[in-house]
């Protein structure tokens, strides 16, 4: 292997905000490939990375035992992060970005307004 690819053990310390950027900025790039590779859109690779790199941060803070490979922990819970996101936006979880097209709710019809179908 080569020595800046070599799986990594990290354990949370006191120094856990600096351990964690520089290990994040050492793999940063093959997760976003890796993100792109399971999203495809490069916005949507962006955006998971980014939510990516806030929950790993926030996990890594809570967790009192080593990671002994960094790489392999990140890769699954960034591929996990895209699996949920490919449910959200399959059950239509997402919310909508553009209101414009939503009619307000003065302008739909009300029930005298529009005819009865009879059954």
């Amino acid at each position: 292997m080569k020595p800046d690819l070599q799986p990594s053990r990290i354990v949370p310390s006191a120094d856990i905000g600096v351990n964690f950027w520089e290990e994040w900025e050492r793999y940063k790039d093959y997760l976003y490939r890796c993100c792109l590779k399971w999203m495809v859109n490069p916005t949507d690779a962006e955006d998971a990375l980014s939510q990516a790199m806030l929950k790993a941060y926030s996990e890594f803070q809570k967790s009192a035992n080593p990671i002994d490979n960094l790489k392999a922990w990140l890769t699954q819970l960034t591929r996990n992060l895209c699996l949920d996101i490919h449910r959200k936006i399959k059950r239509g979880a997402l919310p909508v970005a553009d209101f414009e097209g939503i009619v307000a709710e003065e302008e739909l019809a009300s029930q005298e307004e529009t005819p009865v179908l009879s059954a």
